[in-house]
């Protein structure tokens, strides 16, 4: 996962097309719920993530637990989703590529998404942001670099490439007093040439001079680039050599800015500085953590409910030689930043009738200010999700003679989710009923089927429904499949598709075996 790499590819092959939205000559990326108040809307977090190395469609989603994502919209979407041609936002009139791994922040009023990339022909020794914005998270401008120059590097990255370089891994980094940084990584990234894992990489960040909207309505004129100033993007230059530094992001917390950086394309660490102006200092800068995760990509750090929350995307095909070749989003937790790191969990992006939506890296941040909190909120409740502030635990409603039951939590009504009431798990539908007598995939909890019996509680151990026999595990409540030996000492089969106990001849694996017509048991 890189922000918008094959969209360096995408532009530079279109560079020919009149539409394309790179004037070449002038070195320029250049294109036409329940009321209340916003003190009242507790703190959210809201994420920017695109869909799949099919469809980089970048797609927004809150959540109130950190967990679970709900989809409130999409910012740019694919003209072909899901195609292996060349994927473009749509309704445009000049071609401009998603943003395909998304950095979002909001500054002054206005929330801004960004990517960004290289086009050594039109723009030799740059780096081109590409920055949407939107005052609703619904109307986008286009993205754009919004400038006649774009960024220079001070140095150019040392490479194979020469003068040339690759740029990854663009990320927003806005401080508390109201400063906007980019950080990326600069150099030879083997990806884009064939030469998988072979990378030379730096880290760099540039300073916003300004950042402000093209227009006050994007609605109306998506085409308004943004009005922004780059200084020159400067090396950060850690205490510990490394040609391998990719994928950095910053947190800050108290005056002190911390950085979590991939070293060596795998292990992710998190280093400390006082003064931004001393990133290119060694000697400014403290190692928190050696270790805060290995074999996950794109780190995206946030403070949520007192807790530390680690956002990564996981690499495909680590660890060489058992990689099991998928990809998406883990969060893991953590009381510090210096260690003690836990969870580790796959996380939920769900719309709101609960269908599963595949995820890779883009950020997630906390909304805390009061006017962005109203926007966000008043956003997810028009995709569906309801709040009501001061409800709390379990509400029954007689509907049609028929009790219903719901969920709140601190106002957020449980929807498409999971939760644990009454002594047991239960779950909640998209209208935020309870569920009774139903199955669930739930993607957060590592990947697994559950079972829901007619009291709405979580089935565990063996049920028999569909016309035959299911176990489920009795600690987490997964659906088995394959073999398993039952608490009576019975060895049985349960179908690797559907997970029903199998009875009869079934070759398994190229064997033939019988089991019991009745109990299951291997014969």
């Amino acid at each position: 996962m890189r922000k918008t790499q094959t969209a360096t590819k995408r532009l530079v092959a279109k560079a020919s097309r009149a539409l394309v939205a790179i004037s070449v000559a002038a070195c320029t990326v250049m294109g036409t719920a329940g009321v209340a108040v916003a003190e009242d809307y507790p703190d959210i977090l809201l994420a920017s993530f695109f869909n799949s190395a099919a469809d980089k469609s970048d797609t927004l989603y809150t959540s109130v637990d950190g967990k679970n994502f709900q989809k409130i919209g999409v910012a740019y979407q694919d003209s072909s989703p899901n195609s292996t041609s060349d994927q473009w936002v749509t309704t445009t009139p000049y071609y401009v590529s998603t943003l395909s791994d998304p950095s979002i922040i909001y500054h002054n009023g206005w929330f801004y998404m960004l990517s960004g990339f290289t086009d050594h022909n039109a723009c030799p020794g740059k780096f081109i942001p590409m920055i949407g914005y939107s005052k609703d998270l619904v109307n986008w401008a286009y993205p754009n670099s919004g400038s006649s120059t774009n960024v220079s590097l001070d140095p150019i990255p040392n490479s194979s490439l020469g003068s040339k370089f690759d740029i990854v891994a663009p990320e927003f980094f806005q401080t508390s007093s109201g400063d906007v940084y980019i950080t990326f990584s600069a150099g030879y990234y083997g990806d884009f040439h064939g030469d998988l894992h072979n990378d030379t990489m730096y880290p760099y960040i540039v300073k916003l001079d300004y950042l402000e909207p093209g227009t006050q309505t994007p609605e109306s004129n998506p085409g308004a680039a943004p009005k922004t100033s780059y200084g020159t993007a400067v090396r950060i230059n850690l205490p510990e050599s490394s040609s391998n530094r990719i994928d950095g992001s910053f947190y800050e917390e108290n005056g002190t800015y911390y950085y979590i950086i991939k070293k060596d394309g795998v292990t992710n660490e998190i280093w400390s500085i006082k003064d931004m102006s001393q990133v290119s200092n060694p000697n400014a800068w403290t190692k928190v953590c050696a270790n805060a995760l290995t074999g996950f990509e794109g780190p995206s750090l946030v403070k949520f409910n007192g807790q530390y929350w680690l956002y990564t995307d996981k690499l495909a095909d680590y660890p060489a030689g058992s990689a099991d070749g998928k990809n998406g989003i883990f969060v893991q937790q953590s009381s510090s930043l210096s260690g003690g790191w836990w969870g580790n969990d796959r996380i939920g992006t769900k719309n709101l009738d609960g269908r599963d939506i595949p995820n890779r890296h883009g950020t997630v941040i906390v909304i805390t200010d009061p006017t962005a909190k109203k926007v966000v909120w008043e956003a997810r409740a028009k995709a569906g999700f309801v709040y009501e502030a001061g409800k709390d635990g379990v509400e029954e409603k007689v509907v049609n003679g028929v009790t219903e039951k719901y969920f709140w939590e601190n106002g957020v009504m449980a929807q498409s989710k999971e939760a644990f009431v009454d002594g047991a798990w239960r779950w909640y539908d998209s209208d935020g009923t309870m569920a009774f007598s139903k199955d669930a995939y739930l993607p957060s909890s590592g990947g697994k089927w559950v079972r829901y019996n007619e009291k709405g509680e979580m089935i565990k151990g063996e049920d028999y429904r569909y016309g035959g026999w299911y176990y489920f595990d009795p600690i987490t409540g997964a659906m088995c499949k394959g073999w398993r030996t039952l608490p009576d000492g019975r060895r049985v089969y349960y179908d690797d598709v559907t997970g029903q106990m199998v009875h009869g001849w079934r070759n398994i694996g190229g064997r033939n075996y019988h089991f019991n017509e009745v109990t299951g048991a291997l014969m």
